[in-house]
């Protein structure tokens, strides 16, 4: 598999180079995450380059050379996300871990700067968006018909390739739900093939305004939320159900605070008059009871483990006997993401997590607040419903490969447009002129 797996590496790259728009080159590295398995790469001296890293490293290289570092206004989400990879290698070491898990942390977190800073350069106006949106349309629809396959007939044209992943953890068979596969296409567990195009389609959304094809876009949009729904996986679909929720209020952000702050009273309300905690009612609105349950009680242990990672995690010394205080089981699965960041870095590595993406929402609220124009506020107010809604699901997952890609693309388009979102509207003012 190396050889097509290079030879899908030269034409994506080819493509890096000679588009000028750098909004669709960052279209494409989606679109690059999903097609191919990531976990099939080319090996170029000591590291192994999937595609969607080696076509960022190119772009950032190409962006450099440019100059466009110099036109982005550095703030303190830029600092923090390379701190928190610095501090996680940092941490890595002082845990004494094996030089393998080291070297995967070092892959990590350059996979996640690698992909901020390339949405942090890549998104200057109008154009960005719409050439962005192209790849992400091709995106949907493609793994739509690939996912509503693999859920209907079990079959998929990537299961063959799964025995080429050099990297084993626990081998799982085939999931079935309501009578139906759980797609994974290109990725390793089906809950992370949700999880992307579930971000995917916040983003299609997020996009709207700047699609003329009412029609098309209808189905693109709709092809990327049927993409997640094939993953059957709780997460995905509770995450989705929050987009959709979240574009009820748009045009009614003066009653998030208030239903918010029911939320936590009635929250409280339930822990004191129930004989149960609250969280646990996450028990009845998911689709597997059994494994909602595994997740909340997993809170519960990591918190009453804190000792044990609070200061620079575990390192490669996964927490395994956490599962006899669990259920009883052989080895622990670490299904919320907030958590694992936890434990790679402490408590130290998941404050700087929570702070980018909450810098990150004041910083897009306090954008739609200054500029009036309609499409601006929307495409905000879009990628920050998709953001809630990623944190949210992240309590019942822990984000690997092209999930993880994509949030660190995310947020770094979200910080590029509520710096240059002005620009957005200048573009059309010129052409006018012109």
């Amino acid at each position: 598999m190396t050889d097509i797996t290079l030879l899908l590496a030269f034409i994506f790259c080819i493509y890096v180079l000679v588009n000028r728009n750098t909004g669709a080159v960052v279209g494409l590295i989606v679109f690059s995450m999903i097609i191919w398995p990531e976990f099939l790469r080319v090996p170029i001296g000591p590291i192994a380059f999937s595609i969607p890293r080696l076509a960022a490293l190119l772009l950032l290289m190409r962006l450099l050379i440019k100059g466009k570092h110099r036109k982005i206004k550095k703030n303190s989400i830029d600092v923090m996300v390379v701190v928190l990879w610095l501090w996680v290698i940092f941490a890595t070491i002082i845990a004494d871990s094996v030089i393998s898990y080291t070297t995967q942390m070092i892959g990590w977190g350059l996979d996640t700067v690698l992909m901020y800073f390339i949405a942090r350069m890549s998104f200057q106006n109008e154009n960005d968006v719409k050439a962005f949106y192209g790849w992400l349309a091709i995106t949907a629809i493609i793994m739509c018909i690939l996912g509503v396959i693999e859920t209907t007939t079990s079959s998929s044209p990537y299961m063959g390739l799964i025995q080429f992943r050099e990297w084993q953890w626990i081998n799982k068979p085939n999931s079935y739900r309501l009578g139906l596969l759980r797609a994974k296409a290109s990725t390793s567990v089906h809950i992370y093939f949700g999880m992307f195009m579930m971000m995917t389609a916040g983003m299609i959304w997020s996009i709207r305004k700047y699609v003329e094809n009412n029609f098309r876009y209808k189905i693109t949009l709709l092809s990327a939320f049927i993409a997640a729904l094939t993953s059957m996986s709780s997460g995905p679909w509770l995450a989705c159900s929050f987009i959709i929720i979240f574009s009820f209020f748009e045009k009614r952000t003066k009653y998030i605070k208030p239903i918010f702050i029911s939320f936590v009273m009635f929250a409280i309300f339930l822990e004191i008059a129930s004989n149960r905690h609250f969280y646990n009612l996450i028990d009845y609105v998911a689709l597997n009871s059994g494994t909602a349950w595994y997740r909340t009680r997993l809170l519960e242990i990591a918190v009453n483990n804190l000792n044990e990672y609070w200061l620079f995690g575990i390192g490669s010394n996964m927490p395994h006997h956490w599962a006899q205080q669990l259920d009883g089981r052989l080895h622990i699965d670490i299904v919320n993401h907030f958590l694992m960041i936890g434990l790679y870095g402490g408590l130290p590595a998941m404050l700087m997590y929570i702070a980018i993406h909450v810098k990150t929402f004041k910083r897009a609220i306090s954008a739609r607040r200054i500029h009036s124009d309609d499409k601006n506020k929307s495409l905000l107010y879009g990628l920050l419903a998709t953001i809630l809604a990623l944190d949210i699901s992240s309590m019942s997952v822990s984000l690997f490969g092209p999930p993880l890609l994509l949030s660190y693309l995310l947020i770094g388009i979200t910080v590029a447009l509520s710096e240059n979102n002005f620009n957005m509207n200048n573009i059309k003012e010129k052409k006018h002129v012109r």
